[in-house]
């Protein structure tokens, strides 16, 4: 009884050419010698991939989606292999020829994956949920005059580049992410690109660079500086955009980075927030200094983060406004 099954099969197999049916029994060792050798070279190429990702990936960055498919087709046909790897240890007589037709189907579809892996643009693309997109908003207390000037300045003619200056903590980064999410929603007629960059203490040109690469969907800079600036500058000059460049702290020469000083021919706008006016005013901006909140102010936003129910404690109330006062106008919740 043992016997009729593959029996069974053999009878099937007459039906077409019989032949086919001896080739897949005869060749199974050199199918599968075949097969692994297409496994070494598909793992060879998924290394490549995965090295080429490793360089291309950044903040705010992901892989593609046709990639990511991809490496999960490279490790499930490695599991299939791998069982067959294992059928073959105890492979019947009967059952070599089915064996070797389902090992001459997956080299196909090994083939197949590997064609499907010549990979000609960059592996990694912008995040979409982070190019271009609002920010979470922190409550906005006091300072809608300086918002409402930098709004200004970036609406005017004449404006060019602003500098938002004023001490550490007292709201700069709050208010131009303010100015940011409205620029989004309501400028897209007026400007092609709003790029934030955070600079910060240590200025770094080769990250700023990359930086600007992202918001503008270079996949790869050049290693010469020369050439990073003039691609930078080719970029940025093709669009009229809003650069804002949060946390500097010290002057730097905008050409040296690859940063087209903004004209009113080419339509586009710098923003810098600093706790140094002397930084603001060595680069060429009008200054708009943020002052600290109003006493009243400085409670309204403490009562915000807070709630309103501490007022009807007494013994709250005083330490309320000794922790107010103690604030002295920063915006710190």
């Amino acid at each position: 009884m043992e016997l009729v099954g593959p029996i069974c099969e053999v009878l099937k197999c007459l039906g077409d050419p019989t032949c086919t049916y001896i080739e897949h029994h005869k060749k199974l060792e050199e199918r599968k010698n075949d097969l692994l050798a297409k496994q070494r070279q598909l793992n060879a190429m998924k290394s490549d991939v995965e090295l080429r990702i490793k360089a291309e990936f950044r903040w705010g960055r992901r892989v593609r989606q046709e990639v990511e498919n991809w490496l999960l087709d490279v490790q499930a046909i490695n599991d299939k292999i791998q069982n067959i790897d294992e059928r073959m240890r105890n492979v019947s007589c009967f059952l070599r020829a089915r064996l070797g037709k389902r090992i001459a189907q997956t080299v196909e579809q090994v083939e197949g994956i590997i064609e499907r892996g010549n990979f000609t643009e960059a592996l990694v693309i912008d995040n979409p949920s982070t190019a271009g997109v609002p920010f979470q908003l922190e409550h906005l207390e006091g300072e809608t005059m300086v918002k409402e000037d930098i709004w200004n300045y970036l609406m005017s003619d004449e404006i060019r580049m602003i500098g938002v200056c004023g001490m550490g903590g007292i709201g700069k980064t709050t208010i131009m992410k303010h100015i940011h999410n409205q620029l989004l929603e309501e400028t897209k007629a007026l400007f092609d690109k709003i790029i934030w960059v955070t600079v910060s203490k240590e200025l770094n040109i080769p990250d700023l660079q990359e930086k600007l690469a992202d918001a503008l969907n270079i996949a790869d800079l050049p290693e010469s500086e020369p050439e990073r600036v003039a691609e930078l500058m080719e970029k940025l000059r093709q669009r009229r955009y809003v650069l804002i460049l949060d946390d500097v702290w010290e002057r730097f020469s905008l050409a040296e980075v690859g940063i087209p000083k903004p004209t009113s021919s080419n339509g586009s706008k710098l923003v810098l927030t600093s706790r140094s006016i002397e930084v603001c005013r060595s680069m060429d901006c009008k200054v708009v200094k943020v002052p600290p909140l109003s006493h009243e102010e400085s409670m309204n936003l403490f009562l915000e983060h807070a709630g309103h129910g501490v007022l009807k404690v007494p013994s709250l109330k005083k330490i309320l406004g000794n922790i107010v006062r103690e604030c002295g106008g920063f915006p710190l919740p």
